[in-house]
């Protein structure tokens, strides 16, 4: 596989405004390469309410090394008062709050929480973590897993796996 660095991308919305357009221009006169995407509406998905008194968070370069370690798989993620353990059936890594590798709040010994997460595609998961600090997992009041990943003051990624 041939690797090309281009520095230049230019976006083209065509007036139909069902197509973006995306040019990318290698430095000098290489030939451009084009590709075209089909937009779609954006859709509104309902990820209910939200336990904020309950999350998880770690750094996103560990995070990145979670999924390039557990990729195509379907990681189990166990927070204790104390630690946070990633795990698939070959694997675990576990993350140690006293020792500042992660922060977990509202987890108890009497109620035991778990957050599924499918790393597939796992490229997705893998280049969110270079746009953010940390990584956040929250629950849903239904058990559902909601990943978010913020990058800026007004943006951020959301992940949200209904009843995981």
């Amino acid at each position: 596989m041939q690797q090309s660095n281009i520095p230049l991308a230019a976006l083209f919305v065509l007036r139909r405004n069902d197509r973006l357009v995306l040019k990318f221009s290698p430095p000098g006169n290489g030939m451009p390469l084009v590709r075209t995407m089909a937009l779609n509406e954006t859709v509104k998905e309902d990820v209910g309410r939200i336990n904020l008194k309950t999350f998880v968070s770690i750094e996103s370069e560990v995070f990145r090394h979670m999924v390039a370690e557990f990729r195509g798989y379907i990681v189990c993620v166990l927070p204790t008062t104390s630690s946070v353990m990633f795990s698939i059936e070959v694997k675990e890594l576990v993350l140690d709050k006293a020792k500042g590798e992660c922060i977990i709040e509202g987890v108890t010994e009497e109620v035991q929480t778990e957050f599924l997460i499918p790393l597939y595609p796992w490229h997705i998961f893998y280049n969110m973590t270079f746009h953010s600090k940390r990584i956040w997992l929250f629950k849903t009041f239904d058990k559902s897993t909601l990943i978010i990943a913020p990058i800026g003051l007004y943006a951020q990624y959301s992940i949200f796996f209904p009843l995981g």
